[in-house]
């Protein structure tokens, strides 16, 4: 098939979402697709939730109006009439009555967050490439089960829509696809296109395609020994493939999570290359590093971030892989994890880890304890205390969130995902009602520094140098600070902070960070697996802005701490320091991730010497027990007049937490944490 070139065709590529044509060929109406579902369900009034979801999925991409887009390479969209989201609310009043006592939901004055993850999930893109939509159906023809009916009635209306997008765009790849498994680079790439979409559109979040060289190198080797591709066409190819992810939400999502590496191939330098060429915010890319990764790739992938192309992750293979099996993956299973979400890990086809279920807001328990009223007569207690309170607040996540895992099966079952796992055929049950092998509730502990940070302050200005009483500090913080700023002096800069490898400060990080992992580690939920810890802090701003002021000094709505950093401004001692306290914390304690962020300034890595310093940044870093590492690369003094000229830094990408978006696209609040931190360099 013959195409534009890529770079002629971006612009329109780039809006393939937003201004998509729809075919009436072959193609049913908005009118008769809600005619016919809602005599279905008349009908079969007591249908199985999981029947049900699967007949209406089906019925869409079998019948729903499909894209007209001859020009692209990678064509597949549907129009659902919001048939799909409207069951789907349908699901959680359903989910409602079936469970007492369910609800999704936040205690900002406990510090918890508990729900129903539709989120953080990925199919076995291994077995999809190995067996095709004929292999699935063909598979699960030999159950009889409603799980495996099920299966079969959503790959069947898979494949019928794969032929339908064929013939409406002339795409002799996608009819491929109806009737074997992929044996061309293209045909694999468009088979994990359509998977996809047609999961996320059925109501679940797919939050990485796996690890990208691995799956697709032996196609990508056929493809030019058979003369099929060329080494610039398969790049070109990947540029099509991979704007389609970025099409979806133009960079204001979560970013799409590519995987390269731990083997590093002839694919992944391709790859990497492709990359940098379209530099765009999404998709993302985890790369897996160990100590015997090429330094030519290395320094590749370091170009990237330091040019500006930020959307890249290091993850250290080793500490993720020891951490998994510490929390009961096999040896085996636990070295075919993927990167599922920002840089939590799951084992690929085997495992649904729903790493965004549950939140812990490390700083909140600090100011319930301020807040009780008890006098504590010793820091220790008072510590103690502390301690106490994250045991209690984990014990009612624990019970909110079993109630949520046993809601699932009544939300939103998948047997479009579903379908691809081993276990799930085997079980008969769908993902949603714990099919996986592995049934993780994933626990984000957030906000570490600003619970030291806080922690540290009472220690110095209470009990070390008696400068006010737990009772005046509560007052302090009511009055949001205000008429004490000689005080507020003191908590900002004459306090332990973490990030500066204070051993007072490190020390209380490494005992907190235990206590809470311990705690959580094999802490049973509600689909037969356990909880499954992280540790880093996200939705800085958002969070910030509906939390008090901490005995850090931190104000009342300013920004919380991100990641594994130190609080803003304040690791004064540089990036060794703030790495050395980071590595003090066993990361093997969060197996379900942790991530430090650096900021660095252009002229520190500037030239062919400033990629090598970056990429000896990184292998220090994971030779040294980090987990994940990433960065972002400014002048202030930049950031400061992209506010002021937006017009002139289009392109300028921001590594927020787990992905990347464009500097313009953050609210002006989240750029001053940027400038801010970019200032204390």
């Amino acid at each position: 098939m013959n195409y534009a070139p890529f770079d002629e065709l971006r612009p329109k590529l780039e809006k393939q979402y937003e201004n998509a044509v729809y075919s009436t060929e072959n193609c049913w109406s908005e009118e008769q697709l809600r005619q016919t579902w809602e005599a279905h369900k008349q009908q079969n009034p007591n249908e199985e939730r999981l029947l049900s979801r699967a007949y209406l999925t089906a019925l869409i991409l079998k019948h729903a109006p499909v894209g007209l887009e001859p020009f692209n390479p990678f064509p597949g969209k549907f129009q659902t009439f919001n048939l799909l989201q409207e069951d789907l609310n349908d699901g959680y009043k359903l989910a409602a009555e079936k469970v007492p006592g369910y609800t999704s939901g936040r205690d900002i004055e406990l510090g918890i967050h508990w729900q129903v993850d539709r989120s953080h999930v990925a199919p076995d893109w291994k077995l999809l490439s190995k067996l095709g939509l004929p292999g699935l159906i063909e598979r699960a023809k030999k159950g009889s089960s409603p799980f495996h009916k099920a299966v079969v009635m959503v790959y069947e209306a898979l494949a019928e829509f794969c032929h339908r997008v064929a013939a409406i765009n002339q795409n002799p790849v996608y009819e491929a696809i109806t009737n074997h498994a992929p044996s061309t680079l293209h045909e694999a790439f468009a088979l994990a296109y359509v998977l996809h979409d047609a999961i996320e559109f059925a109501g679940e979040e797919v939050r990485t395609m796996g690890r990208f060289d691995t799956l697709y190198n032996h196609f990508y080797l056929a493809d030019l020994a058979a003369g099929r591709l060329t080494r610039d066409s398969a790049k070109e190819l990947i540029k099509f493939f991979w704007i389609a992810f970025y099409a979806r939400y133009q960079g204001k999502r979560f970013g799409k999570n590519f995987c390269f590496g731990p083997d590093i191939n002839e694919l992944s330098y391709l790859g990497m290359e492709a990359y940098y060429e379209m530099n765009i915010v999404d998709p993302k890319l985890s790369v897996l590093v160990r100590d015997d990764m090429p330094q030519d790739f290395a320094e590749l992938y370091a170009r990237c971030i330091r040019d500006g192309r930020t959307a890249i992750v290091s993850l250290n293979y080793q500490v993720v892989v020891d951490g998994l099996i510490r929390h009961g993956r096999t040896p085996e299973d636990a070295a075919e994890f993927v990167p599922i979400g920002c840089y939590e890990p799951a084992v690929a086809g085997k495992e649904i880890s729903c790493s965004g279920t549950t939140h812990v807001y490390l700083p909140i328990p600090v100011l319930s304890v301020l807040n009780s009223g008890n006098d504590y007569s010793t820091f220790e207690e008072f510590k103690n205390a502390y301690l106490e309170q994250l045991r209690t607040i984990c014990t009612i996540m624990q019970e909110k969130q079993i109630l949520c895992d046993i809601a699932w099966k009544y939300v939103n079952p998948v047997p479009l995902l579903s379908g691809t796992f081993d276990s799930c055929m085997e079980n008969e049950r769908d993902i949603s009602n714990a099919g996986a092998l592995y049934n993780s509730s994933g626990t984000a502990i957030f906000y570490l520094a600003d619970a030291v940070d806080s922690l540290e302050a009472i220690r110095y200005m209470v009990y070390e140098h008696k400068l006010c009483t737990l009772a005046e500090l509560r007052q302090i913080l009511k009055d949001n600070w205000q008429g004490h700023d000689k005080l507020r002096t003191v908590a900002m800069r004459k306090t332990a902070k973490w990030g500066n490898n204070n051993p007072q400060a490190d020390e209380l990080a490494v005992e907190i960070t235990s206590f809470i992992s311990k705690l959580l580690f094999k802490l049973p939920n509600g689909r037969g697996g356990t909880f499954f810890p992280s540790i880093y802090g996200q939705h800085v701003v958002e969070t910030g802005k509906v939390v008090g002021a901490f005995p850090s000094g931190r104000l009342a709505g300013e920004p919380m701490s991100k990641n594994m950093d130190a609080v803003i401004g304040m690791d004064k001692n540089g990036i060794t320091a703030l790495m050395d306290s980071v590595l003090k914390v066993d990361m093997r304690q969060f197996p379900c991730g942790t991530c430090l962020d650096i900021m660095l300034h252009p002229t520190s890595v500037r030239g062919d010497e400033g990629i090598k310093i970056l990429t000896s940044i990184i292998r220090t870093f994971i030779a040294h027990g980090g987990s994940g590492i990433q960065f972002n690369i400014f002048d202030a003094a930049v950031l400061r007049d992209a506010q002021v000229h937006p017009e002139k830094y289009e392109n300028l990408q921001v590594r927020v937490c787990g992905w990347n978006v464009r500097f313009n696209d953050l609210t002006p609040e989240a750029q001053e944490t940027f400038i801010r931190q970019a200032e204390a360099l």
